[in-house]
């Protein structure tokens, strides 16, 4: 659908459009290293959370924030255009832009929930590594004394 829009977008009205969508692509930028550096077991490291941040940061202002404000204007100008549109171009369009926001809506609300998961699950380990250490240290004074 997206490849359709940008083949659309060659038309008068929607030639700055194509280009502005464009900048939903900031995000994979991150993506990519995201699952590169977990390919390469690298989670733990702290480039792993700050490229995480950037990665939900870019995500939620170039496909929510600015995609959302792009969607809207996009709407306003095709139902309000003085040059003549397709039917079938309208409505592709219209169709396409609902399907790729409703996605990105989707894939942001899966991010938050991934990241909330590996937070929680991080607090997890953390505290039962301590309820282990907590252990061991009750046996060796257990031992001791």
């Amino acid at each position: 659908m997206s490849f359709g829009v940008y083949l659309v977008s060659y038309r008068p009205l929607l030639q700055y459009y194509g280009a502005c969508f464009m900048m939903f692509e900031v995000s994979t930028i991150f993506l990519n290293v995201h699952l590169a550096l977990e390919d390469l077991g690298l989670k733990d490291y702290i480039l792993y959370y700050i490229n995480g941040m950037a990665l939900v940061s870019s995500f939620f202002f170039a496909r929510i924030v600015y995609g959302t404000i792009l969607s809207v204007n996009v709407w306003r100008e095709l139902a309000n255009s003085a040059i003549p549109i397709s039917p079938l171009v309208l409505n592709a369009v219209r169709l396409a832009n609902l399907v790729l926001m409703g996605l990105s809506y989707y894939w942001f609300g899966t991010i938050i929930m991934t990241a909330k998961r590996n937070a929680l699950d991080a607090d997890l380990i953390r505290a039962l590594e301590e309820m282990h250490q907590r252990e061991a240290e009750a046996e060796a004074r257990a031992k001791a004394g």
